[in-house]
């Protein structure tokens, strides 16, 4: 829709124009133009400022009638055969044209005239191959304007099927309006039905689209069962009717600290699977039959405000209830449901607690308290609200167990006592045994602990140990040559885990001797000790320069003072000989010499 603008204004200097003229006193204007694509057909007024090289200004009126280019839309169905129905769609832009030209793909041509009937039928001889038609509004002879912009229709031989146009969801929404969510077929006409007493059923509106399609029915009863279902037919005559689905009605009472709720039983026992009832958005509880139509809530504290919702889970399709809000006023508050302490890395520590009838539609607040394990003296650290989970980062997690109290207030005021401690698991070595803190580091108990071994090679182990709090570390020659093992607890219900810190294992590390010692009474370097970890047995032996033996212990923990019979030995060289198993069962000898200096 293109117009080309052409002055015919002599000794002009500059051009302006305003491509919309309606007669108003101060149009706006764009600059000098030589075309303009409207985007709309109609007829325009096309007003020209001129300014002259004489000084003066001059004006020029001229009108355009813009026709329309755009493609006509057109649907089809096929029908079994060669026999396709194709349908023009009746819109502005068909409205536009005087005729349209179908050109079938098999050398045959139909017309449309204006205001003749928008239903063609056409039979195919060859169903081999997919033609296409081409469709093109035709202008009257005599107008500037000869045709739009032909549109191309591939046809496909295969009839659709409206068995495929089913529900997949219906809900009442809490400002009574009923949600449904299907599958349609492109150029299906489908009418969305509902009815209020389960056997008369209305029209409500009817869509052509495909794919999953939404649809609100406004305006109803929450509190009230309605049926809905779908009604189709193509273009060849064909039609179905779906299966009718029904909405969910729930309704609630909260008593002496409990939430009582009650909803409708679903009336098609055929295509019933179940029932999820949902709180504040999660599922609480599943019924499988079909005649579970009421429950208790206990699980909640008082001052706090809950949402539920009803579901009924079918063969094919979901139904949802409207939402229902209750707020517990009464009733005494519970005693924290659950929680664990857990080490992160060298000073953090993540606390969590489960508080009752915690929510998004709740307030409480959460107390924490901390005191160094085997300690009575616990002080607060932080009061938390509306939140149930906490960082300590100011721990030492590879030298101490810290325990911790937890107790909340809820939205009635009302005040829960300080829990049972729960510490952390500080886990330590001693040669090749782990060992590590017994105090339960979750409420409630633990269903026993892990040993997570990981190797430098990255593959890790677990090794169940229940209740034990130590473990001999078990390596051979094959093993990696380093390891980091950590404790892992969890909870009997399995929703809460505990970790230790970590603790480093290098296998078989040998043992160290210094070169030189100086036995002189200063407190530095006095005794000559070998240095090792992870050795199930040690010899070690020192010689003079004759071989002779002046000292000898079979404890690593035992060094030389440089004496011998109480009496200081000699400035020199010595020789020392040792014999030891290391951790996977080798016996390793070893020799060398050292320096005694005063």
């Amino acid at each position: 829709m293109n117009v080309k603008i052409t002055n015919q204004t002599n000794n002009t200097i500059d051009l302006q124009y305003n491509l919309d003229y309606r007669g108003q006193a101060n149009p706006g204007y764009s600059g000098n133009l030589a075309s303009y694509q409207y985007s709309v057909p109609g007829s325009f007024l096309i007003l020209q400022k001129a300014f002259l090289s004489n000084g003066t200004i001059a004006y020029k009126c001229n009108r355009a009638t813009v026709y329309d280019t755009r493609g006509v839309t057109a649907q089809y169905s096929s029908c079994g055969g060669g026999k396709v129905v194709l349908t023009l769609v009746d819109n502005v832009v068909l409205k536009a044209y005087d005729q349209v030209e179908i050109k079938w793909g098999d050398g045959e041509t139909s017309i449309w005239n204006k205001g003749g009937a928008l239903i063609f039928e056409h039979n195919y001889a060859n169903v081999s191959n997919a033609p296409t038609v081409s469709i093109t509004g035709l202008y009257a002879a005599g107008k500037p304007c000869a045709k739009g912009i032909t549109a191309n229709l591939p046809i496909s031989f295969e009839r659709p099927q409206l068995n495929a146009i089913q529900m997949s969801s219906v809900e009442m929404r809490g400002d009574g309006t009923i949600r449904l969510i299907y599958l349609g077929v492109a150029g299906i006409p489908t009418q969305i039905q509902f009815s209020s007493d389960g056997t008369n059923f209305a029209a409500h509106g009817t869509r052509s689209s495909g794919g999953t399609q939404p649809y609100d029915i406004k305006g109803q009863n929450t509190a009230q069962v309605y049926k809905v279902r779908l009604s189709s037919e193509d273009l060849c005559a064909g039609s179905t009717l779906t299966q009718p689905l029904s909405t969910m009605t729930l309704s609630g009472t909260s008593t002496d600290g409990a939430n009582n709720l009650k909803w409708n039983q679903y009336p098609d026992a055929a295509q019933f699977e179940g029932y999820d009832l949902l709180r504040d958005g999660n599922v609480i509880k599943s019924f499988t039959s079909l005649g579970e139509t009421s429950y208790t809530d206990s699980d909640v504290e008082c001052g706090t405000f809950t949402e539920y919702q009803i579901v009924a889970k079918l063969k094919n399709a979901t139904s949802t209830s409207a939402p229902v809000g209750l707020r517990v006023e009464t009733g005494s508050a519970k005693p924290l449901a659950g929680g664990s302490v857990s080490v992160l890395d060298a000073s953090s520590i993540a606390i969590k607690a489960d508080v009752p009838g915690a929510g998004p539609n709740t307030t409480f607040q959460l107390s924490i308290e901390r005191a160094e394990a085997g300690s009575t003296l616990f002080k607060k650290i932080i009061t938390l609200y509306n939140q149930s989970e906490y960082i300590d980062d100011a721990a030492k997690t590879s030298e101490l167990s810290y325990c911790y109290r937890m107790s909340y207030e809820n939205s009635c005021g009302q005040k829960v006592p300080a829990s049972e401690p729960i510490c952390t698991i500080l886990l330590s070595k001693n040669l090749t045994t782990l060992n590590w803190t017994g105090e339960n580091p979750i409420l409630g108990g633990t269903e026993g602990y892990t040993v997570v071994q990981t190797g430098s090679s990255g593959n890790s182990e677990d090794i169940p140990v229940q209740k034990s709090t130590s473990y001999t570390v078990k390596l051979n020659n094959q093993s990696d040559l380093e390891y980091n093992f950590l404790i892992k607890a969890t909870s009997q219900d399995g929703d809460f885990e505990s970790l230790s810190n970590i603790v480093n294992y290098r296998r078989n590390a040998g043992v160290f001797v210094p070169d030189a010692f100086t036995p002189n009474g200063d407190g530095f370097n006095d005794i000559l000790e070998a240095k090792s970890e992870q050795l199930q047995s040690f010899k070690f032996s020192v010689m003079n320069r004759w071989g002779v033996v002046v000292f000898h212990s079979d404890d690593i923990a035992k060094g030389w003072d440089g004496t011998v019979d109480g009496t200081n030995a000699p400035v020199g060289y010595y020789f020392y000989k040792m014999t030891f198993v290391d951790d996977i069962n080798q016996t390793v000898e070893k020799s060398g010499t050292f320096m005694l200096l005063r």
